[in-house]
């Protein structure tokens, strides 16, 4: 008996939602650690007041928890179990649960209390990812309206037709990377993306990059530089080549043309590090910490008057560390950027890993 109360008390302590144990009079017996962070009592200051003292849970259309028509009233009077969705303001769900002892009467109840932040995080940063999705797709959108107006319209020659399918591939293209970038983040948050190691010829990634942005370019230069002995990485090739797509297409986004964007390649002997430098307008020293944070953008006006998501580099940073490898940044404003990836080489790795599935 003595051990089953002391399995019963540590169930209770160890619990991971919140619980407050109240008497008919919904006066508080007890509660637990989680109970303590959350409502910010300590158990001996708790432990005889009234339940409304210490909490202050209200139901989505404000009704308090404790009030004469709460759901804890309710559930004493009733002897019936009652059950709350979360709030999105208040960021708890919880339950009421009453305890019987003898009869039919409630002696007491179980308070049960959620702490929903983190579903409501979730839910918060999918309507981010729609309206910033939404907002970037506008612009492209429009574009490809008016050109296609353009070219039904009026009677081009053959060169101003040429220019208007080559501005309708652009902007089709942009959209194109846009939905890429979304469909990532949602693989990446939601835990669906996976990883199948195996060695990585690094030359052959940074030649199908080159060939994928030059058309980007638009009077910029991109200068690669790999050396011929370069020895593979263990990773993923299309992970690869999806990192260094991004870091290329933010360094063009992010200098004017007539500038030099240089992708180059070293190893030393446990890794190899890939820099991707750029002339452009720089990273303010403040913004460094945020930079690889979903949907950050700079708040500065060389940043401000270039579209984008602020997802390329969130992307950049976790697919990097799926990769076991590591992603920092060096720039001076006004100057110019150097992003730089370590990835471990395939020599340096013990053994084959499995492919595995990743949550960033």
């Amino acid at each position: 008996m003595a051990r089953e109360r002391t399995l019963s008390d540590q169930a209770f302590e160890q619990f991971p939602q919140a619980l407050v144990i109240v008497d008919r009079e919904a006066t508080v017996l007890s509660l637990n650690p989680v109970a303590e962070r959350l409502t910010g009592w300590a158990r001996g200051d708790a432990v005889g007041r009234p339940a409304a003292d210490i909490l202050e849970v209200r139901t989505e259309t404000g009704v308090n928890l404790c009030a004469p028509n709460g759901a804890l009233r309710r559930a004493l009077r009733l002897g019936t179990r009652i059950n709350t969705h979360f709030a999105y303001l208040f960021r708890v769900s919880y339950s009421v649960s009453p305890l019987q002892i003898k009869g039919k009467t409630p002696d007491g109840a179980v308070i049960v209390i959620h702490d929903v932040t983190p579903e409501l995080e979730t839910i918060e940063a999918r309507d981010a990812l729609m309206l910033a999705a939404s907002h970037e797709l506008k612009t492209p959108l429009t574009t490809l309206k008016g050109l296609s107006e353009l070219l039904l319209d009026f009677d081009l020659s053959e060169a101003q037709r040429r220019e208007l399918l080559q501005d309708l591939h652009g902007q089709a293209d942009r959209m194109e990377r846009l939905i890429g970038d979304i469909l990532s983040v949602s693989r990446i948050d939601s835990g669906r993306i996976s990883v199948d190691f195996s060695r990585v010829d690094v030359a052959s990634v940074v030649q199908h990059v080159g060939d994928e942005v030059r058309p980007m370019l638009q009077g910029r230069t991109l200068k690669c530089r790999v050396p011929e002995d370069l020895p593979a990485v263990m990773g993923e090739a299309r992970k690869l080549h999806q990192i260094l797509v991004n870091l290329v297409n933010n360094a063009i986004k992010y200098s004017e043309p007539g500038t030099q964007i240089t992708l180059s390649v070293r190893a030393d002997r446990s890794a190899v590090r890939f820099e991707v430098s750029d002339q452009g307008v720089g990273i303010r020293k403040e913004h460094m910490p945020r930079l690889f944070e979903k949907f950050y953008r700079a708040d500065d006006p060389a940043v401000r008057r270039t579209s984008g998501t602020g997802l390329g580099l969130y992307i950049v940073r976790s697919l990097v560390t799926m990769l076991g490898g590591q992603v920092h940044v060096r720039s001076r404003p006004g100057k110019g950027s150097m992003f730089i990836v370590t990835l471990p080489r395939a020599e340096a790795t013990a053994r084959p890993r499995p492919r595995v599935a990743v949550g960033a």
